[in-house]
């Protein structure tokens, strides 16, 4: 049996649009993100209205999830910057969840894509700047670059620059690992599908989770720098 596995994503073409094309994981992030913009839509129209003082089960799990994340966001770079980031940290979760869930059902996840994960890691380039500026000004943000001596200033923006390519880098890297083991595990244990199973399930969803925990953390840990240059 010939195994072929490709980094570059396939093109998925729609000829109802007239042969319109775009890339399978383009398709999973799209589609991840109108789940996600759906579901919170309902919950915001049908269900947080309804919301109880004693919350039943569905009310208890959205409460729980959403003081997690802000907790977790505030132990990291306190309850000034925390109001803010927090709902972006569960937003990047969610999609990189659902599209873990995504894998399960055979479509390639966005974060295969070189492209998708450094979208993620230029946003928090940019909010560890923005942060920055905005808790220490513009003045002492450029002054941080230059600690602890002048001389190292381009090291500083060397390594500053290299954050977005880190975070990029190593969620891809993980993600399609993960990947393409599954594909040679399906591709040699036809006659055994429990294994690849089991494993399926935690590279797509342990492992997916360990992987927007890993981002979101190293995400917080440069803004709090920021915040304290």
């Amino acid at each position: 049996m010939e195994l072929h596995l490709s980094v570059e994503p396939e093109m998925l073409e729609f000829p109802i649009f007239g042969g319109f094309q775009i890339s399978e994981t383009l398709f999973s992030a799209v589609l991840a993100s109108l789940i996600i913009i759906i579901f919170a839509l309902i919950v915001r129209i049908f269900f947080i209205p309804k919301f109880k003082q004693i919350p039943d089960k569905f009310q208890m799990v959205i409460e729980l999830t959403v003081d997690a994340v802000q907790s977790y966001t505030t132990s990291k770079v306190g309850s000034w910057a925390s109001k803010t980031l927090a709902p972006y940290m569960y937003t990047v979760a969610l999609i990189i969840l659902v599209n873990g869930f995504f894998e399960l059902l055979g479509i390639r996840a966005a974060m295969t894509d070189l492209n998708f994960t450094l979208s993620l890691a230029l946003i928090t380039f940019v909010l560890i700047q923005a942060y920055g500026i905005k808790k220490r000004g513009l003045l002492k943000r450029l002054r941080a670059f230059t600690k602890p001596t002048p001389i190292l200033t381009p090291v500083n923006i060397a390594t500053s620059l290299a954050i977005p390519i880190s975070l990029a880098c190593r969620m891809f890297g993980n993600i399609l690992g993960g990947m393409i083991v599954m594909e040679l595990l399906y591709s040699v244990a036809i006659a055994n599908l429990a294994l690849p199973g089991i494993l399926s399930i935690y590279f797509s969803v342990f492992h997916t989770c360990m992987q927007a925990f890993i981002f979101i953390t190293l995400s917080l840990t440069f803004i709090h720098e920021a915040l304290e240059d």
